[in-house]
């Protein structure tokens, strides 16, 4: 019968729907930890990848960025990330660094509140200022990316 071929590769709808309900607790636990990792993002493809993929891990290790701030405070965090699985030991290497150093970073600035400041912003929430750069040198680029087009989208003429 056609059923019994079927059947294996079939699953009911609420174990489906278990299924989507881990992934979005998943993706909302790694959009928490954005702050760790956000200088990262910045640093061209490869770092981007190896970045996402430790943010994964450690999502998938039911850590999240609140988790993550009372593992610190409590000064468990490194004894916590250590258990992280991660394959690749430059990775774990390089994740533990990059959390560390993240609330190593926060907590001397709550310790210092007189850091210097961008726009009423801490140093590492204003960031390094490059991407409002780029945005800008985008708009006074204009066209510039579109191909063959003049400002208003459109192909320009060519006359024989």
């Amino acid at each position: 019968l056609i059923a019994d071929k079927v059947s294996a590769y079939a699953t009911s709808v609420p174990s489906e729907e278990a299924k989507v309900r881990h992934l979005e607790a998943l993706q909302k636990a790694q959009y928490s930890m954005r702050p760790i990792f956000v200088e990262f993002f910045r640093d061209g493809y490869k770092m981007r990848t190896r970045m996402v993929g430790i943010r994964r891990c450690l999502a998938e290790h039911g850590l999240d960025y609140a988790k993550l701030t009372d593992l610190a405070k409590q000064d468990k965090l490194i004894a916590e990330l250590e258990k992280v699985s991660i394959e690749d030991p430059d990775n774990k290497t390089l994740m533990v660094n990059t959390v560390k150093d993240h609330f190593k970073e926060k907590s001397s600035a709550k310790k210092n509140p007189s850091s210097p400041t961008v726009n009423g912003a801490s140093e590492h929430e204003a960031g390094d200022g490059k991407g409002q750069e780029d945005e800008d040198k985008g708009k006074e680029d204009g066209d510039k990316g579109r191909g063959n087009q003049d400002a208003n989208g459109d192909a320009p003429q060519v006359n024989n």
